[in-house]
């Protein structure tokens, strides 16, 4: 009987503790839950029940916006190394975070594009699901989900460096164009 008791009484400790960790990542992911309001969803358009953030704003200054948009919106992605999200999932929040800024470089219709996909919205809906879950623990470490984080960051500079240099050749041929 005794020996029972015991079992249960750690089976509910067990338990206590379990919900007491995923409290406890919860709290810890506020901030990206307020990062993902913040660039997605804190500016309401009048008349309308739709609302956009300052990352399609951001993404206005050419050739530099998406970057700080990304370089912001990467703490999402960070948070979610630091809780133990899996490898596919995050691999998944680096590839919506690589779409944002691909279709951002495009003047104009990629500010529309982040304003209609929300990036940092879904992964951080992700993150949140990952939480809510059974498997939600804190993170093991190890470096593979720091230098996949660096190297979606490293690809996402690229690229709006790449269209940097692409539309200062285009600028530059154009006026070789008018002059001669």
């Amino acid at each position: 009987m005794a020996s029972e008791s015991q079992q249960l009484t750690t089976q509910v400790e067990s338990e206590s503790e379990e919900k007491d960790l995923k409290g406890a990542l919860r709290q810890r992911a506020r901030s990206s839950k307020r990062i993902a309001w913040l660039l997605d969803e804190c500016i309401p358009i009048p008349f309308t029940k739709r609302r956009i953030g300052l990352d399609p704003i951001i993404g206005l200054i050419p050739y530099g916006g998406e970057t700080i948009a990304t370089l912001i919106g990467a703490t999402v992605l960070g948070e979610s190394v630091k809780r133990g999200i899996p490898l596919k999932t995050l691999i998944r929040m680096g590839a919506n975070m690589l779409i944002n800024a691909v279709v951002g470089v495009i003047p104009a219709a990629g500010d529309l594009f982040s304003a209609w996909f929300k990036s940092n919205s879904r992964n951080y809906e992700m993150l949140n699901e990952f939480l809510q879950s059974d498997e939600a623990k804190e993170a093991e470490g190890g470096w593979w989900p720091v230098t996949l984080v660096f190297l979606i960051i490293g690809i996402i500079l690229s690229i709006n460096i790449l269209s940097f240099v692409f539309f200062f050749a285009i600028i530059n041929e154009m006026v070789k164009y008018i002059w001669s």
